[in-house]
């Protein structure tokens, strides 16, 4: 069968990557023209996004300059593995086989499950600008959903091609994957966890008739209770897939910490700010076990990896002896 040669392209796949970079780019140029003050912007968007954050105040909002920080390293990130994932339309191995078809830890669920996302963020914005909170927080999950769709997918995927890459010696490809793509696409659908949250609890203070501080406080345990469930499962349910992913706590924890720099009140702490240190301080120490964790299974893999060498050495030589 055609598809079965691995030495010819799968255009299906070629056409889905390169839509995803048109589309992508598209995404990233709504995203500018929404993020311009009022005076500036075209009559696309009524109102800027910033704007809106500034009308629907929420207690726990993180400073501006969060926002745009961690917005410009997740466009930068997405687009690099996306340049990456281009590239390898062309990369061929020794024996001709395409690097893409021999190696789909990329499959083309990925790049739906992305486009889908992008979309999603473009119709968040249009709804976020002019003020329809209901609606914009059902989009927003409509983001987050097709991001863990992605990397679940990719997970899968790259587990059962990782051995191959490493014996192959094609090291450097491992540690693109493992910073571009699966932290690339982590961090992403991190940050918009977290945006989903701040989304919710603008839903329930102004458009539900809830009390600002109530939503706020909700959705801080909200946070916290996520990622306690999240380290579990990277450490201990799904570790074989998680190991590498760093780049969630970083941004929980600068999520956190603009969260207290803009919001906290020295003279007269509100209840809010208090447990948003905590759970900064709760946060931080959920990396730093990470950190622990990773070195941790680093150092047993490679004490049982010598051990089960060791034991195959002695095998061989009782087996000459013998002869």
């Amino acid at each position: 069968m055609y598809f079965a040669d691995k030495t010819k392209h799968n255009w299906f796949v070629v056409a889905l990557i390169l839509s995803n970079i048109l589309i992508y780019v598209t995404m990233l140029g709504f995203n500018i023209l929404s993020s311009f003050p009022i005076n500036s912007t075209t009559k696309i968007f009524p109102t800027d996004v910033g704007g809106i954050s500034n009308d629907y105040f929420i207690e726990v909002t993180p400073a501006s300059w969060v926002f745009s920080t961690v917005w410009t390293i997740i466009f930068i990130w997405n687009g690099l593995w996306l340049i990456y994932a281009f590239v390898n339309i062309f990369r061929r191995l020794k024996d001709n086989t395409l690097f893409y078809r021999k190696f789909d830890f990329l499959n083309f669920g990925v790049f739906i499950a992305f486009i889908v996302n992008n979309l999603s963020i473009i119709a968040w914005l249009f709804l976020w600008s002019n003020k329809f909170a209901g609606w914009a927080l059902f989009v927003i999950v409509l983001c987050v959903i097709p991001l863990n769709v992605a990397l679940f997918i990719f997970y899968r995927k790259f587990d059962e091609c990782k051995e191959e890459l490493r014996e192959r010696r094609l090291i450097v490809d491992l540690v693109i994957i493992r910073i571009l793509p699966q932290n690339g696409l982590a961090t992403f659908a991190t940050w918009l966890t977290l945006a989903t949250n701040l989304n919710f609890a603008t839903f329930l203070a102004y458009e539900a008739g809830a009390e600002q501080d109530v939503a706020s406080t909700l959705i801080l345990f909200i946070i916290l209770t996520i990622a306690v469930v999240y380290f579990v499962i990277e450490n201990f349910v799904w570790q074989r897939y998680l190991l590498y992913n760093f780049s969630p706590w970083f941004v929980i924890n600068f999520a956190l910490l603009g969260s207290v720099i803009k919001n906290y009140n020295a003279s007269n702490p509100s209840r809010n700010n208090i447990i948003t240190i905590i759970l900064l301080i709760i946060t931080f120490f959920l990396a730093i076990g990470k950190i622990v964790m990773f070195i941790l299974y680093k150092t047993a893999c490679k004490k049982y990896a010598n051990r089960k060498t060791f034991h195959r050495h002695q095998s061989v030589d009782i087996s000459k002896e013998e002869s």
